[in-house]
């Protein structure tokens, strides 16, 4: 969006968040209750459950596109970093729990989000993925770059911040 007097006030082009304090964690309730709902509810969980496992049990490759752009030509890359990381996402967690749970947030909430470890000395390098809970994460919003960092509200109530690529 342009000023009056022509220069950019706001990286998107039109607001996405009020210029008024927003405070994170205000709906989280509602969020925690539903992720309670799956314990609570034998159907619930049975089909959670069943759903989360079976799109964790989907074998997942990665491919090199072929110069010929036919899904028949393309290779399989079985070395690469990215597939390392998604098949052992952290030190604590194979693919298999981190897809199920991630999926299990998904289905309950609407929402899941991951953490992505980095190397401290070249950022740009993604380490582990770490799955937290919806209810705990807050996009802290913007004005002008739509959202600025996240916020993760830790069990005993601490606020730990996060870079957008972090999150």
């Amino acid at each position: 969006m342009k000023s009056l007097i022509g220069g950019l006030l706001n990286k998107s082009p039109v607001p996405y968040v009020s210029r008024a304090l927003n405070l994170p964690f205000i709906a989280s309730r509602d969020t925690e209750t539903q992720l309670r709902a799956m314990s609570s509810n034998g159907t619930l969980f049975a089909m959670v459950h069943r759903i989360s496992n079976a799109t964790a049990q989907v074998n997942w490759r990665l491919w090199k596109k072929a110069a010929s752009g036919r899904p028949e030509d393309r290779t399989e890359v079985t070395r690469h970093l990215a597939a390392d990381i998604w098949l052992k996402p952290n030190p604590f967690m194979t693919r298999q729990e981190f897809v199920e749970v991630q999926q299990q947030h998904l289905d309950l909430t609407g929402e899941a989000w991951w953490i992505v470890g980095r190397n401290p000395q070249l950022r740009s390098i993604p380490l582990e993925l770490w799955p937290v809970r919806p209810d705990r994460m807050a996009p802290i919003p913007d004005p002008e770059a739509f959202i600025a960092r996240y916020e993760y509200m830790g069990p005993s109530g601490e606020r730990v911040p996060l870079e957008r690529d972090e999150v």
